[in-house]
């Protein structure tokens, strides 16, 4: 019995002492993946009578280079843009981002309404309020990220 508790104690000591050995490594690998970090948080859609919607949420780059969120698309609507409201005196228009929109490093872009936002048109008539809809995020340097925020008519609670 006595055997078995030492061998069990050093089978434990090998797994850890291994694990911390490879710590090290591993982030070297994640540092320098040639990747930005970003986070996509507190998603939202809204969706309108008319088959219009927009797409809401906070993208976080960690990254100490700039990123580009080059472009969005959706299974679920004919026509998805990147857009940002701006207002001129008494006037609001909406800027079509066709080139895409710069997510400075370490520094984060809230699209939100009346600023920033995912355009949707001519979304699948089979969703409504509280359904989840599909959105692709592409990026210039980091992966592609898919989110499903869920149709709303307000923004959540916070």
């Amino acid at each position: 019995m006595k055997k078995f508790l030492i061998l069990v104690v050093l089978a434990i000591c090998l797994v850890i002492f291994a694990g911390l050995a490879v710590q090290p490594y591993l982030k070297e690998i994640n540092d320098n993946d040639g990747y930005a970090k970003i986070i996509i948080d507190n998603e939202w859609a809204r969706l309108t009578p008319n088959g219009m919607g927009a797409v809401f949420f906070e993208i976080k780059n960690t990254n100490t280079e700039d990123d580009f969120l080059i472009k969005a698309s959706s299974p679920n609507a004919q026509s998805v843009m990147i857009h940002e409201t701006q207002r001129m005196g008494n006037m609001v228009h909406m800027k079509h981002h066709s080139d895409g929109t710069k997510i400075p490093a370490n520094n984060s872009v809230l699209f939100q309404p009346g600023g920033f936002h995912i355009m949707l048109s001519s979304i699948d008539k089979n969703l409504k309020i509280g359904d989840k809809i599909l959105i692709n995020l592409f990026f210039q340097n980091h992966e592609n990220i898919s989110i499903e925020p869920i149709l709303k008519i307000k923004p959540p609670i916070k």
